[in-house]
């Protein structure tokens, strides 16, 4: 994007001697033309500087807008009147410029920070909230400099010692016929640096307010959610523990009546079913490790205990205590199979 501007320059040399064009001094009115008239001539020069700076503080003043947070208003003012963008080793790139309505120019551009605004600047990008950092390595924002973020975004300037350079800035001088000249400016990507590098600066402190406040945000959820989790833990542990103990009495239950059925038969009886009975205990008690072992997760919903359902809240004890409940229940469902088994038996 080019920026064109009339720049009175036509008589600005004779400004400075009281020039009265009424007076129709034709030497001094083409000296004048002669000297503006050039790519560098001091007048241009200064001109383009200083829209330079008011595009910088147009973007600057955007930036603040922008990003919602309450600005160093002090050291914002002084960035505002210290700042400086200065172009130099100027070229003309347009033959027998005399004659030429349209000279072609280049020059390299500067913008001088005020002192210490560039450690600023670097120390506040690593303070910005990830929800306003322009870094490409959101994971790990702290190994992400000022810097980084310089060479992926503006990767033909550079950041030293309070100062961007590397900006080859281009312009052009047209003449008309009435000869007022006119500027066009390039849009310099060193101006917007410039504004991100000052928006960085004059935020720093609001910056960290905003980081406090999120770690303290994030410290009261967190503790909000250790509470509560150990509460569904313990309620969690409290369903087990009761059911553990139903299981356990059924357990006991079912063991006394097998006994008592047992009990009840003759010696000969016994002695036949003495090798079956012996089996059973050990199928029984192979088949009840191996049903234990499923694993809550593998559950339908519809499958699970009232117990169960807090299973999210479980740690590796808990599991262990529920595979111990599961081979209670299954202990106690094939024995109770195995007692009308007996009863049935001899009847």
């Amino acid at each position: 994007m080019k920026s064109v501007f009339i720049a009175g320059v036509v008589c600005s040399s004779l400004l400075l001697t009281a020039c009265d064009f009424r007076k129709k001094d034709t030497t001094a009115n083409e000296k004048a033309k002669l000297q503006d008239w050039s790519c560098s001539a001091p007048a241009n020069v200064e001109q383009i500087q200083n829209h330079l700076k008011e595009d910088y503080l147009s973007q600057l003043d955007q930036r603040l807008r922008q990003s919602g947070y309450e600005s160093d208003q002090v050291l914002l003012e002084k960035i505002r009147k210290n700042i400086k963008f200065e172009i130099s080793h100027i070229a003309t790139h347009t033959e027998q410029p005399e004659q030429a309505k349209q000279l072609e120019c280049s020059s390299l551009l500067v913008a001088i920070l005020p002192k210490g605004l560039q450690k600023r600047a670097e120390n506040a990008y690593l303070e910005e909230p990830c929800d306003e950092c322009d870094g490409e390595d959101t994971e790990s924002p702290s190994s992400y400099t000022l810097q980084d973020s310089i060479k992926n975004e503006w990767s033909s300037l550079k950041l030293q010692d309070d100062k961007i350079s590397g900006s080859d800035f281009k312009y052009s001088l047209e003449r008309s016929d009435n000869d007022e000249i006119s500027l066009s400016v390039e849009s310099a990507s060193l101006v917007g640096l410039s504004a991100k590098i000052s928006e960085l600066a004059v935020n720093f402190e609001a910056y960290q307010k905003r980081n406090k406040a999120d770690i303290e945000a994030n410290q009261q959820s967190v503790e909000e959610y250790n509470k509560e989790n150990a509460a569904q833990t313990a309620l969690a542990q409290k369903a087990l523990d009761i059911r553990q103990k139903e299981v356990d009495a059924e357990q006991k239950a079912v063991v006394e009546r097998l006994n008592s059925t047992w009990d009840r038969f003759s010696p000969e009886q016994k002695t036949a079913q003495q090798q079956d009975q012996s089996d059973w205990f050990e199928k029984r008690d192979v088949d009840c490790k191996v049903i234990s072992q499923k694993r809550v997760y593998d559950l339908k919903d519809s499958e699970l205990e009232t117990y169960q359902q807090q299973h999210r809240y479980w740690n590796d004890v808990m599991e262990k205590q529920n595979q111990a409940i599961q081979y209670s229940q299954c202990f106690v469902q094939k024995t109770k199979e195995r007692t009308v088994y007996l009863n049935n038996l001899f009847n």
